[in-house]
């Protein structure tokens, strides 16, 4: 390979590790595309499926604005509802999971909660008191969870089933920087040893 394909290959691969490649499929929720100011109640959205409930509830800036992108879930649609992806891993490999989460504005605590689930073992519960003025109010929560070669995320809705929950946004698995980095150091070390091959 030629010094000016590997720097370019070299500079790909920097900016892809960069970006951490997200596992998750539609992890901010912007698939389907709805209209602005609008909602829509679905069985399934892409890349996860409905384990329980009515429906799976997208929002595009209703009753708060999401925390990136155009659009958020809301899993108490019309009722408690949950949703799941399976992700296939590496068995051992150590991942980085995150989501942000914010309770339904104006909404109280009782009907805000959700759970956190990975491969069916219950990781956390969140609830909060949503803020007045029709504004969220995100946090990003992160783990680290070890894959098992096929690893599933499941999240839901546990507050007062009344069509009022938390919110969710930006779900990521990713692996962390440390063996990003390694991979970068190995791409450097190639890039040293084809210049010394080159003169």
């Amino acid at each position: 390979m030629s010094l000016k394909a590997l720097v370019v290959l070299l500079s790909l691969l920097v900016a892809s590790f960069g970006a951490r490649a997200n596992l998750i499929v539609n992890g901010g929720f912007e698939a389907p595309a709805i209209a602005n100011g609008s909602f829509s109640l679905l069985p399934g959205i892409p890349g996860w499926t409905r384990n329980f409930g009515p429906s799976i509830e997208i929002q595009r800036n209703v009753a708060g604005a999401p925390y990136e992108g155009f659009q958020l879930v809301e899993l108490d649609s019309n009722g408690n509802s949950g949703m799941f992806q399976d992700v296939v891993t590496s068995v051992g490999q150590t991942y980085s999971f995150s989501f942000a989460y914010s309770p339904r504005p104006g909404v109280g605590a009782a009907s805000n909660g959700i759970e956190v689930r990975v491969d069916g073992t219950l990781i956390d519960t969140l609830t909060g008191i949503g803020l007045a003025g029709g504004l969220t109010d995100w946090t990003v929560f992160s783990y680290q969870i070890v894959g098992d070669g096929l690893t599933t995320i499941d999240f839901r809705a546990v507050g007062t089933s009344d069509s009022l929950g938390g919110y969710l946004d930006d779900v990521r698995l990713t692996v962390p920087e440390p063996a990003t980095l390694a991979l970068l150091g190995l791409a450097f070390a190639g890039l040293g040893f084809s210049r010394r091959k080159l003169h």
